[in-house]
């Protein structure tokens, strides 16, 4: 998770409705954030860093785990009826977000991540 900007949320001061986005090497240098709308400032803690680069990790090791995931299926019953979902469809078809509470608020932080490849099961 290097790439510049690829973690995102809504700025949650009343009326505003800016994204801030950041990348895990921005915030370990500076934990400071600014809404680019209402310039609103956001802190980061030491708790809520390390939240966010496990999730990071989750998702990174997901995506290193791609070859076999064509393989894996999720299933669902419904009433006496089991479907089985590729794991990898979920993964492209699902936003990956991670839901923390700020002061009375919760912001859902956006990791955008290239969908996993198409690979033949």
């Amino acid at each position: 998770m290097k790439k510049a900007g690829n973690i995102e949320f809504k700025c949650i001061e009343k009326d505003c409705q800016g994204i801030i986005s950041f990348s895990m090497l921005d915030i370990e240098k500076a934990p400071n954030v600014r809404c680019p709308v209402c310039t609103n400032e956001y802190t980061f803690n030491a708790n809520l860093i390390e939240k966010i680069r496990k999730f990071a990790h989750l998702i990174h090791t997901v995506k290193e785990s791609e070859d076999i995931l064509g393989n894996t299926h999720i299933a669902i019953n419904v009433e006496g009826h089991s479907i089985n979902i590729p794991y990898r469809l979920l993964l492209t078809r699902l936003n990956t977000m991670l839901t923390l509470k700020i002061g009375d608020s919760e912001a859902a932080f956006k990791f955008r991540v290239e969908p996993l490849k198409e690979i033949e099961i």
